[in-house]
């Protein structure tokens, strides 16, 4: 048998998934922050009415870093969610991985090949015995490969749907941040 039955690599996929978890925490440190922050600006702001924004300059900025706050928070949610998404899929994979090498030795064990993921009988002279007893294995060992690959296929098809949800999301909340910061704040004073 040359490769693998089953193909990725479960812990790449799961230090990305760490790595972006831990980017999320971050991003939600940082949110809070700029919330604190914002506390105190409206604080000052309220106190010291001599150089405080118009009222209507103070409520559009209030807004603009308000929708710039929810969009970064709902990213940083977002990351979260998908690096536990891939942190769960590097899980399966390596449950399937494990699936796969016993489906081979099973192969192997059998006296079968492997073509792909398709289980056959090798060429060559067998008695009739040995012929008999191995095609009587194949269905069973075919469906030892047919869970490997099933196993990872759908815990695939599970990713790509949640990164794929996700990633619409990221681009609303982009596209939210963005359109907050392209509204024109109006000039202090009026």
């Amino acid at each position: 048998m040359t490769g693998s039955l089953i193909h990725g690599d479960h812990v790449s996929c799961s230090r990305v998934g760490g790595a972006m978890r831990r980017e999320s925490s971050r991003l939600r440190h940082h949110a809070q922050s700029l919330v604190d922050a914002l506390g105190d600006l409206a604080a000052r702001e309220r106190s010291d009415s001599d150089t405080s924004m118009t009222g209507a300059t103070a409520v559009a900025a209030i807004a603009t870093i308000a929708t710039s706050l929810r969009a970064l928070r709902a990213t940083a949610d977002d990351l979260d969610q998908a690096g536990a998404a891939l942190q769960r899929y590097a899980t399966d994979l390596a449950e399937g991985h494990e699936l796969g090498r016993r489906a081979e030795r099973r192969v192997e064990g059998a006296g079968l090949l492997l073509e792909g993921t398709r289980v056959i009988e090798p060429w060559g002279p067998a008695s009739a015995q040995e012929a008999e007893r191995r095609r009587a294995q194949v269905p069973e060992v075919q469906s030892r490969v047919d869970l490997a690959t099933a196993h990872v296929g759908r815990a695939r098809g599970r990713l790509e749907r949640e990164m794929t949800r996700l990633t619409e999301a990221f681009w609303a909340h982009s596209r939210e941040a963005h359109s907050a910061w392209q509204a024109p704040l109006p000039p202090r004073g009026f």
